[in-house]
């Protein structure tokens, strides 16, 4: 029969009165009729279950069909499902359309689908634990081996069961929904948490570990190299890091990394890249970021958000599409330990652009770690030394911004200066340079020596415009007459008038209400 599930049975020497595997059909038929009357609670139970938990077979099929139909956004229902089914060829398997109109009417109430997920997932467990101790009983009967040995292979077999089915902490509330312990931050021995991933070349470092961080910057701006840079810290201290590419190949950022110095042996064995090409199902997106945790990485960086969520079916300037990104992908690889670092575009118009990555203020929102915005100052190529400039734009636990300079005119504390000074196509010397307090920064210099000009070539075309008002009048004016005669900024004309005034090109005359008039001085041989 193909509708249970096998499971060892007793043998004639055993005086065990009941080996029944561990099973509860209500709850399975409460979940699949529950994902069919509420759509909406599809996301919850899939956070619980993979399939393989269900004992039923047939009961595994539908729940495979749902959450395939969930994936692709097409409407979730009994018709919509047998359609599902007949396609893959099982619909016949699991008792045809009128098995699937009846699940609806086992679910007491489809908000409840959650918790019979969860009671579905301990029947699943108690299973494999079971097998294990199965297996491990016929070991210790065999009288094969050490006793030592045997008692490793059976609390490693017991474990691996029980991870088997993504395992759940008895009385952990990962939701939030429960009363924190205030205790640490009352007695004092609560501690800052502090940036220890990646480094600055004086040491410093530059994100928060289990949080999610951020890199954002115009293209080319060198987001990726300072993850690079990151990376390689991180490797060089015998870390794993994961690089998960959106916009590149491997062979462009391992490249880049040799290129910087990093032992092919370490990249080997410690870096791990990834390129995506297609959607994953929920259940697809579990298992990695499983692999990532087994991994134990100190660092993930995600290079391509925009794509990354193109790629996950989100609408990029939906508010409510980029929680769900966050909630979907960056806050399960944080929760892993690893510092998250996202590497975002910005607009191009550095005067409209503010903190902000394409898309929405909730990108920033989503960063419980730093985000740094990087702005070029000089291009990055062969044989140059390009240099960018890191500012913070959002420093929530606050122990990275006391490290920085503000930033003068702009609102953003100034970190680091990013300076990848090439030399050939085979060596290129990568540096995070803390900031240094200089009062003749070239490009400030030069934005003010531009600005001073520019100001200086308004007034003489002011005053040009003020002479030639002055010369078509017939009587003197008033400052406000001029001003609103003469288009453009009343401060400028205001500062071009007094300048006439002083040079004395312009001459003032006391009119009615002691108010004073200007005109032209009188021409030579010409009376005031």
């Amino acid at each position: 029969m193909d509708n249970v599930r096998p499971f060892p049975r007793a043998t004639a020497d055993e005086d065990v009165p009941d080996r029944t595997p561990p099973r509860d059909q209500a709850a399975e038929r409460a979940v699949l009729g529950g994902m069919l009357l509420s759509p909406s609670v599809i996301p919850d139970v899939v956070e619980i279950l993979e399939g393989p938990e269900f004992y039923w077979p047939i009961h595994e099929t539908v729940y495979t069909a749902i959450v395939a139909l969930a994936t692709r956004g097409e409407p979730v229902d009994p018709i919509t499902l047998a359609d599902e089914l007949r396609r893959t060829g099982d619909l016949a398997r699991v008792g045809g359309p009128a098995y699937l109109h009846e699940l609806p009417s086992a679910a007491p109430s489809a908000a409840n689908a959650p918790y019979y997920a969860e009671k579905v997932h301990e029947a699943a467990v108690r299973r494999e634990v079971l097998r294990a101790t199965g297996e491990a009983d016929h070991l210790l009967r065999s009288g094969e081996g050490e006793l030592a040995d045997v008692l490793d292979l059976v609390q490693e077999k017991i474990s691996r069961a029980v991870q088997t089915t993504g395992p759940r902490t008895q009385g952990t509330n990962t939701t939030g929904w429960t009363f924190s312990d205030l205790t640490p931050v009352l007695d004092g021995t609560h501690k800052p948490q502090q940036p220890t991933i990646g480094a600055r070349d004086d040491g410093i470092g530059l994100f928060y570990p289990g949080r999610v961080n951020g890199i954002q910057g115009e293209s080319e701006a060198g987001k990726s190299w300072v993850a690079l840079i990151s990376c390689l810290v991180e490797i060089n201290r015998g870390n794993h890091v994961v690089y998960l590419d959106f916009e590149d190949s491997e062979a462009g950022v391992v490249s880049r990394l040799l290129l910087i110095g990093a032992n092919p042996d370490d990249i080997q064995r410690l870096f791990h890249y990834v390129r995506p090409g297609s959607t994953p199902t929920p259940v697809q997106l579990r298992q990695f970021i499983a692999r990532i945790g087994d991994l134990g990485p100190s660092l993930i960086i995600v290079d391509g958000v925009t794509e990354a969520m193109v790629m996950m079916g989100l609408e990029l300037k939906e508010n409510t599409e980029i929680a769900k990104f966050g909630r979907m992908l960056l806050r399960p690889l944080a929760d892993t330990g690893a510092a998250v670092v996202p590497l975002d575009h910005v607009v191009k118009n550095n005067e409209s652009r503010g903190r902000y990555a394409l898309g929405g203020v909730h990108k920033l929102n989503a960063v419980d770690g730093v985000q740094y915005m990087l702005e070029a100052v000089r291009p990055f190529g062969i044989n140059t030394e390009g240099r960018s400039r890191l500012r913070i734009a959002k420093d929530r636990p606050a122990q990275i911004r006391r490290h920085a300079l503000p930033g003068g005119r702009n609102p953003m504390h100034w970190f680091a200066d990013l300076v990848i000074r090439s030399e050939g196509e085979e060596f290129a010397a990568a540096h995070l340079y803390p900031p240094v307090q200089h009062t003749d920064e070239p490009q400030d210099t030069a934005a003010v020596t531009d600005k001073a000009a520019q100001e200086e070539a308004d007034i003489k075309d002011r005053e040009t415009a003020v002479l030639d008002v002055l010369a078509k009048a017939t009587e003197p004016m008033s400052k406000n007459a001029l001003e609103e005669l003469i288009p453009g900024r009343a401060s400028v004309t205001r500062r071009a008038l007094t300048r006439l005034v002083h040079a004395g090109r312009v001459v003032t005359e006391q009119g009615p209400r002691k108010a004073t008039l200007h005109r032209l001085p009188p021409k030579d041989g010409e009376t005031a």
